[in-house]
């Protein structure tokens, strides 16, 4: 299971917090799934430490919370896969960001299924298989 940029913030906030709360119960319920990271959600992770009012500290929290994941990377068959889902999301006039379309088409190439908050994009992806979690409507 990839877990998407949105789980990443989600655990990292109920961690901060000291209580458990949709994303830890989301995860919590894959069982011994492995879980892993795309290397796009890392670099939004990272972006989002640099933007916090504590740098050092956030970049801290997240290194450590990526320490403990399988990250992933484009492989060779990952542009062409891209550039079709991106073309049919464009054609059809409903294109997603392009950061959700990295981090799809990542889970997508490795086979993957995505785990998310995120509603509204990701289920655009032509055969990805998405799970989500909490309230956010489509």
């Amino acid at each position: 299971m990839i877990l998407d940029t949105t789980v990443c913030v989600d655990l990292l906030r109920e961690r901060a917090r000291g209580k458990r709360g949709p994303a830890y119960e989301a995860v919590h319920a894959l069982g011994d799934a492995r879980l892993y990271l795309s290397v796009y959600s890392v670099c939004e992770l990272n972006t989002g430490a640099l933007l916090s009012s504590d740098k050092p500290a956030e970049q801290r929290r997240v290194a450590d919370f990526v320490q403990h994941l399988t990250i992933l990377y484009p492989d060779v068959a990952f542009p062409t896969v891209y550039a079709e889902a991106a073309a049919e999301l464009l054609t059809a006039g409903t294109p997603i960001p392009v950061m959700d379309l990295l981090i799809g088409i990542t889970a997508k190439t490795n086979g993957l299924p995505l785990l998310t908050r995120d509603r509204k994009h990701f289920h655009r992806i032509p055969g990805l298989a998405v799970e989500w979690y909490g309230t956010e409507s489509p």
